[in-house]
């Protein structure tokens, strides 16, 4: 019996030390100081462990078996990091701080190995790629050299995938091989010139990417897909107006592909939303709301963030009604949106803290000045937290309309109600307080006074 119970023993001990695995890293010339591990979210980082290189630069982090497989990064200061894919395996690799990927090599890890000779032999394509592709589509046709670029535009494209295929061949289980799947390449035939490629790629951009793959979030794969194929919709020479018609089009395509998994569809609408925001891309983002929200919870409390904030870019889309506000003015009046019976209303949300404001709203207060109160008003509601700062700026720049402010900064109602994310944020209302635009830019606002007769010209 005793023999049994040590056996036992031994044999949970054996267990307990199998399910962690070591990452062994050694950094040369790195700084003394802190590295961190991060795991992957998306293109989102969360720092889950933290190390101190010995004098050899040596340092160790611990993954256990119930940490999700993914990719990992391994951050040596803010922007200098690699990425490393954990799998359920001990890991050593050996890299220098000042290049960590280019002299990156891998020591032990099957993962690793095929990864990064996947990423390096994929810059080596895509370096022949781009050398020979204007080569294919601009030289001489009727010069003999021709025929030996194209001979080796179709080579260098064939070599690749015939690699990719292999790779996932051999290791099909492996998750190198599911980052793998979805960075395999288009092949472009030669009479394609470069707007011929382009357009191939949105009609045959997502071929290889499958979007029923949750396990893809632990890793930035869907995210880098959702930017990479808006960047094919992308144009310098289009108005913002433009080329938010151009993104509606590449998020109806991409959704229509992240359909296929609910999980997945919330993420990527998520992500869109968030970097739409940062872009103030309010129409792509009316858009989204009106038509990609995903099912809002029974239990009004246990929505998301996302479908809240959704809701509110479809409650405040054009030709809805604005959110009523109740506000005290820096004369100690009070301030009822309803009550104001200019033609249209101009709500502006500003800060005394913002540098865009300070050059934005000195130029609207000349459009002010010269514009009579019965065809406009403004509301300028700021979100300052220090009563002090917002009299500072108010006597500085002396503007005359309508100033409000609750000291509540991002959480004041009137905020949350117009789902204010930046400053300046603007909307446009009729005299029955809907919604007539939301202005982004000073031209936008411009534009827009003149197409309601506001203004005659743009000023």
């Amino acid at each position: 019996m005793k023999k049994i119970f040590t056996f036992i023993l031994t044999l949970l001990a054996f267990n307990l030390s199998a399910q962690s695995f070591h990452l062994q890293i050694t950094v040369k010339n790195i700084p003394a100081k802190e590295v961190y591990l991060a795991n992957f979210y998306g293109e989102r980082n969360n720092i889950i462990d933290t190390a101190i290189p010995d004098k050899d630069g040596k340092f160790d982090f611990i993954l256990k078996q119930d940490d999700y497989p993914g990719l990992y990064r391994i951050f040596l200061d803010k922007k200098i990091f690699f990425d490393l894919i954990y799998n359920n395996e001990d890991i050593s690799v050996i890299t220098d701080y000042e290049f960590p990927y280019d002299s990156l090599k891998v020591i032990s890890s099957k993962e690793n190995n095929i990864y990064y000779d996947f990423l390096r032999t994929g810059n080596d394509y895509r370096r022949k790629f781009d050398l020979l592709a204007p080569l294919n589509n601009y030289y001489p046709q009727n010069d003999t050299f021709y025929h030996s670029v194209r001979i080796k535009y179709i080579a260098v494209q064939s070599e690749f995938l015939k690699y990719v295929d292999n790779i996932i061949a051999v290791n099909p289980d492996s998750w190198a091989t599911k980052i793998i799947r979805q960075k395999k390449p288009l092949f472009y035939e030669p009479l394609l010139d470069e707007p011929g490629r382009r357009l191939y790629a949105t009609e045959h951009y997502f071929d290889n990417i499958d979007f029923t793959d949750v396990e893809l979030i632990r890793s930035d794969i869907f995210t880098s897909v959702a930017i990479e194929y808006m960047s094919l919709y992308s144009n310098p020479n289009l108005s913002q107006a433009e080329l938010e018609d151009e993104f509606i089009i590449a998020v109806d395509k991409i959704m229509a592909e992240a359909l296929e998994n609910s999980i997945v569809y919330e993420f990527i609408v998520d992500y869109l939303v968030k970097g739409f925001e940062r872009f103030h891309f309010d129409k792509v983002l009316d858009y989204i709301a009106e038509h990609y929200s995903p099912q809002s919870c029974e239990n009004e409390e246990r929505k998301t963030d996302l479908q809240t904030r959704l809701e509110k870019y479809a409650e405040l889309s054009e030709g809805k009604p604005a959110p009523e506000f109740t506000l005290q003015d820096n004369d100690g009046k009070i301030i009822n949106l309803t009550k104001i019976t200019s033609q249209f209303t101009l709500v502006l949300f500003w800060a005394s803290w913002c540098p865009h404001c300070g050059e934005t709203l000195p130029e609207i207060d000349k459009i002010y000045q010269k514009t009579e109160r019965a065809k406009m008003e403004i509301v300028a509601i700021s979100l300052d937290k220090e009563k002090s700062e917002w009299d500072k700026a108010l006597a500085e720049k002396n503007y005359s309309w309508l100033n409000c402010c609750d000291f509540k900064g991002w959480d004041s109602k009137s905020a949350v109600d117009y789902n204010v994310y930046a400053t300046p944020t603007m909307f446009l209302l009729d005299k029955d307080k809907k919604i007539v635009s939301k202005p982004i830019t000073l031209a936008e606002l411009k534009n827009d006074l003149v197409k309601a007769g506001i203004t005659e010209t743009v000023q």
